[in-house]
């Protein structure tokens, strides 16, 4: 059995802030295979299950307690522990530098322990807390804190280009009067990326959501419908960015519900993880 909850995001936190959500996974049987695609959303995950060893990366060893994950241009897999539960946020593509002063630049592809950001203190207090409510509850009291603390001004140029991404990139840069040069500084300082890739990864996101929600009877069309050049650029690059192929990537079992409720079909050994 998976359960994924969801919880709502306080209003001050919503700038920055996508989601935070809990996942619990109980089955008997070997480790899962827990395939971590390319992801434009940062996110901290802390762990809650009794167990200090329930992820790993073979060849890596142990995943810590707590851990921060930058924006990712790979993908990965993990091993998970079929006794497993966490408790994540995760963030706009500015929230990190935005919540806690960080330069992204410095976050991309990196797995970092959690305590580089919050006291471990606090960390023990959120992986001995018994109710998921009570996670959550604690984790948004975390983040007001650190967001008073930080009286951090977000570039809202930044923040409009994220949001406004499909905008032609030039007329941007003459409504934002800034030069070409001076915005890239800025939008890897805030985001960790340039903004071309960050639209490809945003891109990919609107696959997977597509993927999951409906999957597509005909790649050409779903290609065409995202506006990929053409079926093989858009196979290409979703392969570079989740190490597998579309139709192998619709073929697995799907995590992610419309309703959050996760089922995993008899003789499945893997999970498929991604941003939500």
């Amino acid at each position: 059995m998976v359960n994924i909850n969801l919880y709502p995001v306080h209003p001050s936190l919503s700038p920055h802030v996508r989601l935070i959500w809990t996942l619990d996974l109980s089955f008997t049987g070997e480790p899962m295979d827990l395939r971590m695609t390319a992801d434009c959303y940062p996110h901290l995950v802390i762990r809650c299950e009794s167990s200090a060893d329930g992820l790993w990366l073979p060849g890596q060893g142990t995943v810590p307690i707590a851990t921060f994950k930058g924006i990712s241009l790979h993908s990965k897999t993990y091993k998970m522990s079929t006794n497993y539960s966490h408790i994540a946020v995760s963030f706009f593509s500015n929230g990190v530098r935005n919540l806690f002063g960080i330069d992204a630049s410095q976050t991309v592809n990196h797995l970092i322990d959690a305590n580089h950001f919050i006291p471990s203190e606090i960390i023990e207090q959120v992986v001995s807390t018994a109710s998921h409510q009570e996670l959550a509850d604690l984790l948004t009291k975390i983040l007001l804190h650190n967001l008073a603390q930080r009286k951090h001004v977000p570039d809202q140029r930044i923040a409009d280009f994220l949001l406004h991404r499909e905008s032609g990139y030039e007329k941007k840069l003459q409504d934002y009067n800034v030069s070409e040069r001076q915005f890239l500084r800025l939008f890897y300082r805030d985001v960790g990326i340039n903004p071309v890739l960050y639209k490809r990864l945003y891109r990919l996101e609107e696959t997977l959501a597509t993927i999951r929600n409906n999957p597509p009877d005909s790649l050409t069309e779903l290609a065409y419908n995202l506006g990929y050049a053409d079926q093989s650029h858009f196979c290409r690059e979703f392969k570079m960015f989740t190490g597998e192929s579309p139709l192998s990537f619709i073929k697995k079992d799907r995590v992610l519900e419309d309703k959050g409720a996760v089922n995993r079909p008899e003789g499945a050994n893997h999970l498929i993880g991604a941003s939500m």
